[in-house]
């Protein structure tokens, strides 16, 4: 507090900017400087600049300039301490738990002109697949399947892209694991012709959490 007090009276507000870049500046610095914690800090620095007189700010520039930079410093101030108040009052971010991701052994189809496009996706195994587990209404869970990781993405690949009450069902299912488990899916297809057909499908049962990507095989 002493050290506030000290910044206060011995460096004088020579313009009203100067007055409130200073003081803000001074309880920046003397938060920053002191073990104390933040929110005694802050009572203290308030009461500081409450307290000081037009003398302590403006001395050796006048009375008048004095006066003035009294009455505009402490907004400036205010809005720093105001400022570590909602940072104190801010509500901590929820954590949570890794996402639950399986491998679960899947039969190989050698001689299938997809496998190999499959195989090759980012973080694939081949004979496994990455599986995420969606809560059914009775509350039972069931496995959902995709063909690799990369990041943050469970991605799966399509060679080609079918609208179909099954191609919609597996997107439904893979929408609902994906947002259970706060992932983003990525569906990889091999041109522009069958992302356009992707995206058309996601739209029609409102799955906003896929990306398409184009991958050539």
């Amino acid at each position: 507090m002493a050290g506030v007090r000290a910044a206060l009276t011995s460096n004088p507000a020579t313009t009203i900017s100067n007055a409130g870049r200073g003081i803000a500046g001074m309880i920046d610095a003397a938060i920053a400087a002191e073990d104390t914690p933040a929110r005694i800090q802050v009572s203290r620095a308030a009461s500081a600049v409450a307290n000081a007189s037009a003398r302590d700010i403006g001395r050796g520039t006048g009375t008048v300039v004095g006066n003035v930079a009294l009455a505009t410093a402490p907004g400036a101030a205010l809005s720093r301490v105001a400022t570590l108040r909602r940072l104190r009052k801010a509500t901590p971010r929820t954590t949570f738990d890794p996402p639950q991701i399986v491998w679960v052994k899947e039969a190989q189809r050698p001689g299938k002109h997809w496998q190999a496009y499959n195989d090759s996706a980012a973080g694939a195994r081949p004979g496994q697949a990455p599986t995420l587990t969606r809560t059914m209404p009775n509350g039972s869970k069931r496995p959902v399947k995709f063909d690799g990781i990369r990041g943050d993405y469970v991605i799966d690949r399509k060679l080609k892209v079918v609208n179909s009450a099954r191609g919609r069902a597996q997107v439904l299912r893979q929408s609902q694991a994906l947002s259970e488990h706060r992932l983003i899916g990525l569906w990889e297809v091999p041109s522009s012709v069958q992302k356009a057909a992707a995206l058309k499908m996601f739209k029609r049962v409102n799955a906003s959490n896929i990306h398409v990507g184009i991958v050539k095989p």
